[in-house]
């Protein structure tokens, strides 16, 4: 069976060349880019799928739409050990739902909305569990909410908040925050340090190979129990590295150095850049439950924590 294209092989490991592509095809298509405006760009560019055929819409769909990209199993689950993924899961729900919206299907309410606040910016203030995009009804309006309690996961199921009221706050707050005097030079310090932290990251999880072959020298001299914890917490620490990173990848290259009014660069930003800018100034925004009478200003029911 031949390889899934971006990765050099069935257990993982980024394609260097492959990679980069992918992903940026996918900010092509959540640019509101047409599948074959992604194809035509990738073919010019020189990127080829794994059998070294160039692209076309109805295989970049299926190539984007495997499990795999989000380093997912057919159940749905992570891979142990997978290691960096071309997607986030996240993504790739987003992906699915366009792909389904651009076929004339049903997609999922709870992605077709491109969510300001997702990828735990928000959080409920109730349990601090990190709220998700969803819908009500499917003709419902798109809503933050705080997941139903299940078996390992303790939320509480019992705040919700609609997008448009919640996400129109949250902007206002930010730029507020942004009209401030010397907010240019407190979002370029903030850019600075985000910066800083991911290159001590990218360093962090070079040194990975040299950490784990370390480890193994250990396993002569330790218990086997305490060799598969420190080996447990060894990957652990590095999938975390790695998630991060991909994180501040998303947040340092909002290109608002040397704006001069950012309130108006809001205004015309792709949401993309939205979202990276709120995740370069707040930590996280909790979202409190709603009260007997109380709370008809939205604004009221949220708590910024700034970075």
């Amino acid at each position: 069976m031949a390889r899934l294209t971006g990765y050099l092989s069935r257990r993982g490991g980024l394609h260097p060349q492959e990679a980069p592509g992918l992903r940026k095809a996918v900010s092509l298509l959540f640019d509101q880019h047409s599948r074959a405006e992604a194809c035509r760009w990738m073919n010019a560019q020189g990127y080829r799928t794994a059998l070294g055929n160039e692209w076309a819409p109805e295989v970049l769909t299926r190539v984007l739409s495997h499990p795999r990209m989000a380093g997912l199993g057919e159940d749905g689950e992570p891979i142990e050990d997978f290691g960096e993924t071309v997607l986030t899961p996240d993504e790739r729900r987003r992906l699915l739902a366009l792909f389904a919206e651009k076929a004339g299907q049903q997609a999922d309410p709870r992605d077709a909305f491109d969510y300001l606040l997702n990828e735990g910016r928000s959080e409920c203030g109730r349990c601090n569990y990190c709220m998700v995009g969803t819908r009500v009804t499917s003709g419902g309006d798109p809503a933050y909410r705080c997941p139903a309690p299940r078996e390992g996961q303790d939320s509480c199921g019992r705040v919700r908040m609609n997008a448009d009221r919640l996400e129109d706050s949250v902007a206002e707050e930010v730029l507020a925050e942004l009209l401030r005097p010397g907010a240019r030079e407190r979002v370029a310090q903030l850019l600075a340090d985000l910066r800083a932290e991911a290159e001590r990251l990218k360093a962090h999880i070079d040194g990975s190979p040299e950490r784990f072959g370390e480890l193994r020298e250990m396993r002569k001299v330790l218990v086997p129990a305490a060799y598969e914890a420190a080996e447990k917490a060894t990957k652990q620490d590095l999938r975390e590295a790695r998630s991060r990173l991909r994180y501040l990848e998303q947040l340092i290259d909002v290109p608002v150095e040397g704006v001069e009014d950012l309130a108006a660069w809001w205004k015309t930003a792709p949401r993309a850049w939205q979202r990276a800018l709120v995740g370069v100034v707040i930590v996280k925004v909790r979202v409190m439950p709603v009260g007997r009478g109380r709370h008809r200003d939205p604004r009221e029911r949220i708590h910024i924590e700034w970075r």
